[in-house]
């Protein structure tokens, strides 16, 4: 990992990092008032566990002190456009894989109710995994 990138990862963890104090500051304000419950007995929200993926994929932007940084001041065109294509055929696949899975799970509720980005998550996993 280069500087740069260590820079903006270590801007995104912090920033992550205040919002997450002020959420678990304002839980504890709230568990004060309420029962406390057994937390075997407890149910994740899965679009609670998307949100969180969500929030985590935030670290992958390149953003350097609330400053987004410029590609052209470090790779020359030709790179740029060789991720730029790259990333295109990236997002068609997955944009295929994601036509595929709703025309094998068409009809079935379960997969109806799940909000398109999780399932464009999902299609983009299986082709990380290649």
């Amino acid at each position: 990992m280069d500087n740069v990138s260590k820079i903006g990862a270590s801007a995104n963890f912090y920033v992550q990092n205040q919002s997450v104090k002020k959420e678990n500051d304002s839980k504890k304000a709230d568990e004060k008032n309420t029962p406390s419950h057994s937390a075997s007995n407890e149910s994740k929200d899965p679009s609670s566990i998307f949100d969180a993926m969500q929030m985590s994929a935030i670290q992958n932007k390149a953003v350097a002190f609330g400053k987004f940084i410029n590609p052209k001041d470090y790779l020359s065109e030709d790179r740029i456009k060789d991720i730029e294509t790259s990333m295109n055929a990236f997002e068609g696949k997955t944009e295929s894989t994601k036509a595929v899975m709703d025309s094998e799970f068409q009809g079935v509720s379960a997969w109806e109710n799940i909000p398109d980005t999780h399932k464009l998550a999902m299609a983009a996993n299986i082709h990380v995994s290649d």
